[in-house]
């Protein structure tokens, strides 16, 4: 059923506050979806939604009927309205309030595949891509350790989707890192710390065990103590006089490597 709503409706109000409050995403767990084809994707991927916004002038956009065909409430609001709900500055026609989907750790370590680990990694932009390549390389499952909230909206739309398929768990709390590398060890898993140098190279990874891979905070890394706690570091070569790779494409390249390596 759709409704129309106006700019003072609850409805629409707590809409706009999810998209931009942390703390009220964590507390009702819940967080939006925004555009007409991440919508549609959370809809295929069997996500749970609460509401769908949508502006007047897109009233008859296939999206709606994608909603009211699994029995999700539709609302209109005016276009003026709607651009003031979404968390970007050129609105997409749609937004979603989903549930939160994240798995309990224990979940991804059960299957024995490979593992990413976010360790404190801060820039939305970054975590979401990563979440993407990690799915375009067959990673089975991501570690959010600390860091940015893998539900903030920047996340959402960097991660195109692969959000609602991969497997992720968040972990939080005093030293988290040091506490994931320590439950990974336990479930079997071999942890290996991302460095700019002295690494071996992400073909060169022993894969007789699980391989859980970290990746750390854009602009300092990993720290001491968390690489010290690793089995093992690698490194993506370079040549000229680039000392690092922005940890999305570091990231990338480690992946590809791993997936080669693992598929030997």
């Amino acid at each position: 059923m759709t409704v129309e709503l106006g700019g003072g409706n609850q409805r629409v109000q707590r809409m706009r506050r999810l998209a931009r409050d942390r703390d009220l995403r964590q507390a009702e767990g819940r967080y939006v979806v925004e555009g007409p084809m991440l919508v549609e994707q959370a809809i295929q991927a069997g996500l749970d939604l609460e509401q769908l916004l949508v502006p007047v002038s897109a009233a008859h956009d296939r999206i709606v009927v994608a909603a009211e065909s699994v029995g999700v409430p539709c609302g209109l609001v005016e276009d003026r309205v709607f651009e003031g709900i979404s968390s970007t500055r050129s609105a997409q026609p749609a937004i979603a309030e989903v549930c939160e989907h994240h798995v309990d750790g224990g979940d991804l370590t059960e299957g024995g595949g490979t593992l990413l680990v976010l360790a404190e990694v801060s820039d939305p932009g970054n975590a979401g891509t990563l979440v993407r390549t990690a799915e375009a390389f067959g990673v089975d499952g991501v570690v959010f350790a600390g860091g940015v909230d893998p539900y903030n909206p920047k996340v959402v739309r960097s991660a195109a989707g692969s959000t609602f398929r991969v497997p992720f768990a968040v972990a939080s709390g005093d030293e988290v890192v040091p506490v994931v590398i320590a439950a990974l060890s336990g479930a079997g898993y071999s942890c290996w710390a991302s460095v700019p140098d002295g690494g071996v190279t992400p073909g060169e990874v022993p894969t007789g065990r699980p391989v859980a891979v970290l990746l750390g905070n854009e602009p300092r890394g990993l720290a001491p103590e968390v690489i010290a706690a690793c089995d093992g570091t690698l490194s993506v070569p370079t040549v000229g006089q680039v000392e690092s790779l922005n940890v999305a494409a570091a990231g990338a390249v480690i992946l590809y490597g791993l997936q080669q390596a693992v598929g030997r």
